[in-house]
């Protein structure tokens, strides 16, 4: 099957081809009288699995790494990596679910309206970085900051 073809099937470009053969991934195909590429089913069999294993997210390293000759089979291999994979997964979606609640938490102090009725100036945003407000010319001059406390409100007010 010629280089262009067999691209084709695998939704790739034949630059890309050319790319596996030039880094080891793959043999040096023959070639046809007119120099073209030509590669026997052993060749696009072994093809299909570097792109379907790059499709999966593995590095060219680690596709060459679970293709590699080295006594363990490749489903032993690419089982570990699977399992690698999905345990950094479920790390980074748990830190990125902490983070999007943390997000809402300040989004939510931020536009919720205080609980004593008044309003926070229009620069104010000390609600959403959770610290006590200076912002309020009249809390400064009455001895009282506004906190931020999530069970009573983003301006509750607080005795200094």
């Amino acid at each position: 099957m010629r280089i262009g073809d067999l691209a084709k099937q695998l939704g790739v470009t034949p630059k890309t081809l050319r790319h596996y053969e030039r880094i080891g991934l793959l043999g040096r195909p023959g070639r046809e009288d007119n120099n073209y590429r030509v590669y026997d089913v052993a060749a696009a069999e072994r093809l299909r699995e570097v792109v379907g294993l790059r499709a999966l997210g593995l590095s060219l390293d680690q596709v060459r790494a679970v293709l590699a000759d080295d006594g363990r089979s490749r489903r032993e291999k690419l089982a570990d990596w699977l399992d690698r994979e999905t345990q950094e997964l479920s790390i980074s979606i748990a830190v990125l679910q902490g983070r999007h609640e943390d997000l809402e938490a300040r989004f939510e102090a931020l536009v919720r309206p205080p609980r004593n009725g008044g309003a926070p100036p229009p620069d104010c945003v000390c609600a959403a970085l959770m610290k006590s407000c200076t912002c309020d010319d009249a809390a400064s001059n009455t001895g009282t900051t506004r906190a931020v406390d999530p069970a009573r409100g983003a301006n509750s007010r607080v005795g200094v």
